[in-house]
């Protein structure tokens, strides 16, 4: 029995996958729309990757708390905080007046993304060990899904009316996610979950680092997020200081590149991962992550930037999923939600570095060299799982007392 009595029924609840496509077609939509937005307001590329630096930075540390709180509460009530917490960020994105305030709405978001985090744990919870691969992948397609209709949405939106309304837009989204959460999200956490939700996240970083995979796994994490990082902000302004796209071609763009990601997590990855393991897999993804990112630092034709972005979604939807599953198999199952939220913690930790210095090297030096770093850090995440595979066999990562 889980927690409020719901049985463990072994599968994804199915309006877990509707919830989670509303909310990313709303965090999608705001990817081709944000740069247009803040130099609208007098901003540059530097305000533009630090938009995306305060919305990554909050969950470095509260991603995990988040996952622990959902640990004791269960995942309903935390999910719900998360998805108001998000709809008054895109009524205060709809409402800014002026850059600063623009940028406090988007610390604000920061505060309460913890969606994705949940849904992964709910998918610790319901899948087995052998399933979880598969239903991570899954769920990685319907984020596809929603990352490819929403940049489209924004970018049209924002064309035909104003970067204000795809604000609105995402009200409703949020909205709608809320009812369906409501009326039809049952609980899944189960009972005999750590009480520790309260200890401090530097205790949970802690136990995490003194765990020899969990250690190079989540610094791989790290290095490829910081890699690909790149493709939001600075790649919407050198998209448009390059070859002159505008909100809805870049939201096209953005799109082709979810698309692809999807294709991959939703059919291929099925079929790869008995055949060629995990492990295999996270690395091939990284490795093709850093040259895709490698394809965008020299002054090229628009040629490149399809090339790039086919093999960065390729990239990154062979590493994303297949990391998320190793972390599950390997965390002791009352720390799922922890751990999960850990790991979208150093993802958030990545998405800081590269939204904190990318768009000002931009400014400064020019196109190659923020996609020349963040290519060098993606190959740092590949290099960082060599090593790996003799450690996977150790002791179970467990982060409560």
């Amino acid at each position: 029995m889980t927690r409020h009595g719901a049985k463990r029924e072994g599968g994804v609840p199915r309006v877990l996958p509707v919830i989670l496509f509303l909310e990313l077609i709303s965090l999608g939509a705001t990817f081709p729309v944000i740069a247009y937005y803040v130099r609208e307001l007098g901003g540059t590329a530097f305000h533009v990757t630090f938009a995306f630096f305060l919305t990554a930075a909050p969950k470095v540390f509260l991603q995990p708390l988040w996952g622990g709180l959902s640990d004791r509460i269960g995942r309903k009530p935390v999910l719900l905080i998360a998805l108001f917490g998000s709809l008054l960020a895109y009524a205060g994105w709809a409402l800014a007046p002026t850059l600063l305030i623009f940028l406090l709405t988007r610390a604000f978001m920061g505060l309460f993304g913890s969606q994705l985090t949940l849904a992964t744990t709910i998918i610790a919870d319901r899948l087995p060990p052998s399933r979880r691969a598969h239903g991570l992948g899954m769920l990685g397609a319907t984020a596809g899904g929603g990352f490819i209709v929403g940049p489209l949405l924004g970018g049209i939106v924002a064309h035909a009316t104003s970067y204000h309304a795809v604000g609105w837009m995402n009200v409703g989204m949020e909205a709608t996610a809320i009812a369906l959460t409501i009326l039809f999200l049952k609980e899944t956490a189960r009972r005999g979950g750590s009480t520790a939700y309260h200890q401090n996240a530097f205790a949970m970083w802690r136990r995490a680092a003194a765990h020899p995979a969990a250690r190079l796994l989540l610094s791989s994490v790290f290095a490829t997020t910081v890699g690909l990082s790149v493709l939001q902000g600075t790649l919407v302004v050198l998209a448009e200081d390059r070859w002159g796209f505008h909100v809805a071609q870049t939201g096209k763009a953005l799109a082709v590149f979810f698309f692809i990601g999807a294709l991959v997590q939703g059919g291929a990855l099925r079929s790869l991962v008995p055949r060629f393991g995990q492990l295999a897999l996270a690395r091939a993804g990284a490795l093709l992550l850093a040259l895709g990112i490698a394809f965008l630092a020299p002054d090229g034709p628009v040629a490149f930037l399809w090339i790039a972005l086919t093999l960065a979604a390729i990239g990154s939807s062979l590493n994303t999923p297949t990391m998320t599953a190793i972390l599950a198999d390997r965390t002791d199952e009352s720390d799922q939600g922890k751990v999960q939220g850990l790991n979208q913690g150093i993802t958030g930790l990545g998405r800081s570095a590269s939204g904190f210095t990318m768009g000002g090297l931009y400014d400064h030096l020019g196109a190659p060299v923020p996609f020349g770093v963040s290519a060098l850090a993606a190959f740092v995440g590949f290099a960082l799982l060599l090593p790996v595979g003799r450690r996977i066999g150790g002791a179970k990562l467990k982060l409560g007392k």
